[in-house]
């Protein structure tokens, strides 16, 4: 009986498809009610604001609904957030299973990041169908052009979580500082109300900041009568992404493959 050999990209295809379903596995739990824990975290964090602001004190945002302008600026928010941080925790997640020789870092990292993607998918239909059945209009009029900021925005959340991961592994508080910038990151990242609302002299500084580039770019793509700011656009996240990701993996092959192969 001949034995076909498999290829490296075979071997690492199957490790990161059993990555995969043991990560979705682990977040999802053994009963219906882990579902529905994943999916009712990240709602929560959208219904509340939603239902202060948006319904009992009516703050209005000329000619843009404020449950969508919301969902569409948490949306890139969390996503970001979440990729990053999952990233930046792989090495201690996944302590274990490096310890296969089949099983590399890098599979962990694509694995937690496919993992999230089909998680956020999944909560954000639910989201957008709830409030199609409400009467809004939840179809962005440019969806390739949101795809797109959406991939940018995982693409940036992925290079910066390597780089965390491969500083943390050599100064651990770094793991813990960059936790704590995820909190004033959210209100300096236009999540609850428009950038412009900002002090002029802030524009500057606050444009330095990649997401709130891909919060504002998301909501222009997605919502027809909002304005995007002249100072905001794609380059600049896309080249934070594009470093990020360079010095991401840089550091893994210096790093992880170089302890491996000790």
């Amino acid at each position: 009986m001949n034995i076909t050999a498999r290829t490296s990209f075979q071997i690492q295809r199957d490790v990161v498809y059993a990555l995969l379903l043991r990560e979705i596995s682990s977040r999802f739990g053994k009963s219906r009610v882990g579902f529905l824990w994943v999916l009712i975290e990240p709602v929560a964090h959208l219904v509340f604001p939603i239902a202060l602001f948006g319904f009992v004190l009516e703050r209005a945002i000329p000619g843009v609904d404020y449950p969508l302008f919301l969902v569409y600026g948490f949306m890139p928010f969390l996503l970001f957030k979440t990729i990053c941080l999952q990233t930046m925790d792989g090495t201690r997640a996944n302590r274990g299973l490096l310890s296969y020789r089949q099983v590399l870092l890098m599979d962990v990292f694509i694995a937690k990041v496919m993992a999230h993607c089909a998680v956020s998918a999944c909560v954000f239909a639910v989201v957008l169908g709830g409030l199609a059945l409400l009467g809004f209009e939840v179809l962005p009029p440019l969806p390739i052009e949101l795809f797109g900021v959406l991939a940018l925005t995982v693409a940036l959340a992925f290079g910066l979580g390597m780089l965390f991961a491969a500083l943390g592994s050599v100064s651990p508080e770094l793991k813990t500082i960059a936790r704590l910038v995820f909190i004033p990151l959210y209100f300096l990242s236009g999540i609850l109300f428009p950038i412009s609302r900002f002090p002029e002299e802030w524009m500057a500084w606050l444009a330095l900041n990649p997401v709130v580039h891909l919060v504002e770019l998301s909501r222009h793509t997605a919502l027809p009568d909002y304005k995007l700011l002249p100072h905001l656009g794609i380059a600049y996240p896309l080249a934070v992404a594009m470093a990020s990701t360079f010095m991401g993996l840089a550091l893994y092959r210096l790093r992880w493959l170089s302890r491996a192969a000790a």
